[in-house]
């Protein structure tokens, strides 16, 4: 990064640098974040609500020499105090709560400075909110953690939080040309988020960089950050994801990835094949009615109170899908999406990732749809760690393209691993 830039363009790695070695302070950094939020909001509104007191907080820190404060959005469905948690919907109430979700105390503690609330599409669901893409505001930012991706891409601040249940991360992130984390199932605390689906929720990072990743990750886990290991590629063996839904990809999306498989081959990764397309197919068509029925409990406040306030998408969604499954077919269903996760560990114990696109294509031009989930839901649904890169551009708009990765259980280290190779080769 040039020394010539706006602090709001750094990552928060770099921001942090600067700052242990006297070049900057967080007030210059807060504030700058705080300029270009007030510059661009009024076209991108990526934010549900701002926090009035982000500056004055910063300088109570500074006066109290704390350490120095990270600016940080965070998804309108997890509780932080002293902001209200609206869900995308206007009918919650809007006093701001006392208590606040485990993550976002611990985020508290490690010095993050909460700018605001990011627009969530309702109740997480695919009901798109009033946030533009910022590459080109006539397109779909991606969705649920539409205002998340949206913040982060435009240089708003470094680092937000989002959730995913079946896309909710990965998509937005490759629509907004930016990095998206969804960890392993478990990882990160999920107290005080509202609940989709409880089998599969899972708490997010957006950054612009992979060391933003790993800081946050750390931050998240309370342990001590450490660099990103740069990792060989000629180390990696990796599989193409070329099944369903890969054929539903628009033919660029699918020319970029295959040449990406390529050019990790000829940099002397090993491509090995992974025979797992019917286990995919399966986990999708779990996902939907694990979610659907799950989903359908999760909200029962809303649909009880407040069904004719919701919107058509989601009562013709998510919750007509779960009037498939009763409290008998449930159990089955559970039964036979363990059974996968187990086949899918044994698949993984031959490759270290899988590539696939994040998403068909990039960012749909239109803000009635938050686009096509389908290429992230089986991975939510298994509990995989997976990444999105932004790696391309289509030929057309320009719009970014994402690429997908996906590690075995548990290997969320060599996820980014092997992504900060791969970023390093596509960035120098």
């Amino acid at each position: 990064m040039k020394d010539s830039c706006e602090p709001c363009e750094l990552s928060a790695t770099e921001a942090l640098h600067r700052i242990a070695a006297g070049k900057l302070t967080s007030m210059a950094w807060v504030e700058s974040c705080w300029d270009r939020i007030a510059a661009r909001e009024p076209d991108v509104q990526a934010w549900s609500y701002l926090n009035p007191d982000a500056v004055t907080q910063t300088a109570a820190r500074t006066d109290q020499r704390h350490g120095p404060s990270i600016p940080v959005g965070v998804k309108d469905i997890i509780d932080v105090c002293g902001m209200p948690t609206m869900m995308g919907t206007d009918f919650h109430d809007p006093v701001p709560v006392s208590r606040e979700g485990g993550s976002v105390a611990i985020m508290r503690e490690a010095g993050c400075l909460f700018m605001g609330k990011t627009v969530t599409t309702e109740l997480g669901h695919r009901h798109p909110g009033p946030t533009r893409n910022p590459h080109n505001l006539a397109h779909t930012p991606g969705g649920s953690s539409s205002g998340s991706a949206a913040a982060v891409a435009d240089f708003m601040v470094p680092l937000c939080l989002g959730t995913q249940t079946t896309a909710s991360v990965i998509r937005p992130a490759a629509f907004c040309g930016i990095v998206g984390y969804k960890p392993t199932y478990g990882d990160f605390d999920k107290s005080g988020i509202l609940a989709n689906a409880p089998t599969m929720d899972t708490l997010g990072i957006m950054a612009r960089t992979i060391d933003d990743v790993g800081l946050l990750r750390a931050i998240l886990l309370e342990e001590t950050p450490q660099a990103i290991a740069d990792m060989a590629l000629s180390d990696v063996k990796f599989g193409l994801l070329n099944v369903p839904p890969w054929n539903t990809a628009e033919p660029e999306t699918r020319r970029v990835i295959e040449a990406l498989a390529d050019d990790l081959a000829g940099a002397g990764a090993r491509q090995v094949d992974v025979a797992i397309g019917d286990q995919v197919t399966r986990l999708i068509e779990l996902h939907r009615l694990i979610s659907g029925y799950e989903f359908g409990r999760s909200i029962a406040y809303e649909r009880t109170r407040h069904l004719d306030e919701l919107s058509a998408v989601l009562r013709e969604g998510r919750l007509a899908d779960g009037r498939e499954v009763d409290s008998r077919r449930y159990p089955d269903l559970i039964r036979e999406a363990a059974f996968l996760r187990a086949s899918l560990a044994k698949a993984f114990t031959g490759v270290d990732i899988l590539v696939s696109p994040s998403a068909a294509g990039p960012a749909p031009a239109s803000l009635e749809s938050t686009g096509d989930a389908a290429f992230s839901a089986a991975w939510s649904l298994a509990g995989n760690p997976v990444i999105t890169l932004p790696l391309f551009q289509a030929t057309d708009t320009a719009m970014p393209i994402g690429c997908q990765l996906i590690a075995g259980f548990g290997e969320d280290e060599k996820l980014l691993n092997v992504s900060q190779a791969i970023m390093t080769r596509f960035q120098s």
